[in-house]
């Protein structure tokens, strides 16, 4: 086993996140990580990775190295303060492990109390930083895995084991809790760990893919859905040759990039119009969110078979689930589907009706594409601003080279169906509120800032209703963009208030709250000029309230993020 030469027990750590490859540390300052800072910037002088960012708030920490992850594949680390920062991220950690984003979080503790060694205990205070039982126990349901080291001899080897952990599908955060005494430990050498290849993805059962392609065979009128498949890359290509072996149209909640929506089988959000006459409902990565709800809802719409496949087709993080099935394969999309596709080559026959059901389709396609256009042009001049012209008109801005991050509510399915240009390449499309399932709002300032950290040559467009701003730390947000020249566009869908929350004469339509108009949950009165966050912090602001300057004012911030600089527009829709 390798041994290195150090100038403390946390070079060591330094060298061996440089080593894995990872990018940078994020984090929001405790001062347990002096040490690792100080190597930190020894390796950056030297202009070796990871690099450090201060954050100034946990959940923009977990959030940035949730975009970064999204769109660049590899994991990052994030550094907490003991206890309040680990639970200042708690929500953004629960979302990662629900939407399987790798990622290392380490938090400082204290283990001595009385100057015992050098490095300890700073000051009584440390006393109310500890738990019974450790820290961890309070954040451990959402974390893949966690230790905490007693000793540096063998700790190089825990970091790669824990980032290999979090790597591994089923992926998600793994924690390391690291006391002040091994960080400050002045070790002069360490063992490094023999390197260990990355485990193979899971591939399907064969028996199971020559199942489903038999099924797939007899099927006169198949359907395909997905939330989360591209994720991996490589896997979108291999949906579209599936889809158009077999004629099946695509639909998709698009949690990622999936399917390219200027192929003619792609056929929105939708599927529910659609599922009385299909005979096969094949769902490839979106157990997480299927497309009907509740469960055995499906059982009185349609009589057809239901194919999940997905890395974990049992859902097994959830005490109840209920979805029912025909058959559930467990495989990583990106090999299976291939795989599939080999096997439903090999049957003879496999084309009949796919010609006749390409045709329907693409009609369907096209007559789709023209209800929107047409519904989004009626409205061009409605003032307040219509969400849907809103819509429109930045699908006429962005392109193949543009992310768009969203994190809107009542407004998403239409934006999914206006907002599409962009969605044609993989890694353009990125759900900050959950790719896998529901995870929270306040994310998509940050995966925004992590997605363009990831790709800086791309346009990154995060689009907020006023509600999921509020939620977002918006002051660590812009004053890192402002800090680190992280330039980005936010466009506010802002309604002044909660419209999701609006259910009171659903269920009390003659109840105090409707007879009154005491609608409480719901406004954000009195409404804030938003706009003057971002110049606060150097940005570009701007207030649109004229139909026929949406258009411009996009291309005017636009001008400005190609400048360098962070732009958000605050857009006055009509009030919820």
């Amino acid at each position: 086993m390798e041994e290195i030469r150090v100038e403390g027990a946390a070079e060591g750590y330094v060298e061996m996140l440089h080593r894995y490859g990872v990018d940078y540390v994020f984090a929001s300052p405790g001062t347990e990580f002096v040490p690792v800072w100080e190597y930190l910037a020894k390796y950056n002088e030297a202009g070796k990775k990871p690099q450090y960012i201060n954050t100034r708030h946990e959940g923009l920490s977990v959030t940035l190295a949730k975009g970064y992850y999204m769109v660049s594949g590899r994991p990052q680390v994030i550094m907490a303060h003991v206890l309040t920062g680990m639970l200042h991220g708690a929500m953004e950690l629960k979302a990662a492990y629900t939407d399987q984003i790798p990622l290392m979080l380490l938090v400082g503790e204290a283990r001595t109390h009385d100057e015992e060694v050098y490095g300890g205990t700073p000051g009584p205070h440390y006393l109310s930083f500890t738990e019974v039982g450790g820290q961890q126990r309070l954040i451990q349901p959402y974390m893949k895995w966690v230790d905490t080291p007693q000793c540096n001899d063998n700790i190089l080897s825990t970091i790669v084991r824990g980032l290999d952990i979090a790597s591994t599908d089923i992926k998600g955060p793994v924690m390391l809790s690291l006391s002040r005494e091994l960080l400050f430990d002045k070790r002069e050498r360490m063992r490094v760990p023999y390197p260990n290849p990355r485990p193979s993805p899971l591939q399907a059962d064969p028996e199971a893919l020559r199942k489903l392609a038999g099924m797939l065979k007899k099927a006169e009128n198949p359907l395909i859905f997905t939330r989360y498949l591209g994720r991996n890359h490589g896997a979108v290509a291999s949906l579209v040759e599936l889809a158009e072996l077999v004629g099946a149209p695509v639909f998709e909640t698009p949690g990622y990039m999936n399917f390219p929506t200027n192929n003619p089988l792609h056929m929105g959000t939708n599927m529910s119009d659609y599922l009385s006459d299909a005979d096969l409902i094949l769902v490839i990565d979106a157990n997480g969110w299927p497309p009907w709800y509740p469960p055995n809802s499906i059982t009185e719409k349609s009589k057809a078979k239901i194919v999940f496949m997905d890395l974990d087709p049992l859902q097994l993080k959830y005490p109840v689930y209920g979805y029912p099935a025909d058959l559930l394969i467990a495989a990583d999309s990106s090999l299976a589907i291939p795989a599939l596709v080999a096997e439903v080559k090999k049957i003879r026959g496999h084309g009949k009706g796919v010609k006749t059901r390409l045709t329907h389709w693409e009609a369907e396609h096209k007559h789709l594409r023209e209800e929107w256009r047409k519904a989004a042009l009626s409205a061009k001049d409605q003032c307040p601003i219509n969400p849907r012209w809103l819509s429109y008109c930045i699908n006429e801005v962005v392109d193949e080279n543009t992310i768009l991050v969203h994190e809107t509510i009542s407004h998403s399915t239409m934006i999914f169906e206006h907002v599409e240009r962009h969605r044609v390449v993989p890694g353009s499309q990125l759900e900050a509120t959950g790719p896998v399932a529901h995870t929270g709002l306040g994310q998509g300032l940050g995966v925004a800032l992590g997605a363009k950290l990831a790709a800086p040559k791309k346009t990154v467009i995060a689009l907020e209703g006023d509600g999921s701003f509020n939620y977002n730390p918006v002051h660590a947000c812009f004053g890192l963009a402002q800090e680190y020249a992280i330039p980005i566009l936010t466009v506010i869908y802002d309604n002044q208030g909660y419209a999701a929350m609006k259910h009171h004469p659903r269920y009390y339509p003659k109840g105090h709250a409707v007879t009154s108009g005491r609608i409480y949950g719901v406004p954000c009165e009195p409404k804030p000029d938003y706009a003057k966050f971002s110049e606060v912090f150097g940005g570009y602001g701007e207030v649109v309230t004229d139909p026929s300057d949406v258009k411009p004012a996009l291309l005017r911030a636009l001008k400005q993020v190609k400048k360098g600089t962070h732009a958000l527009l605050d857009v006055i829709l009509p009030g919820c």
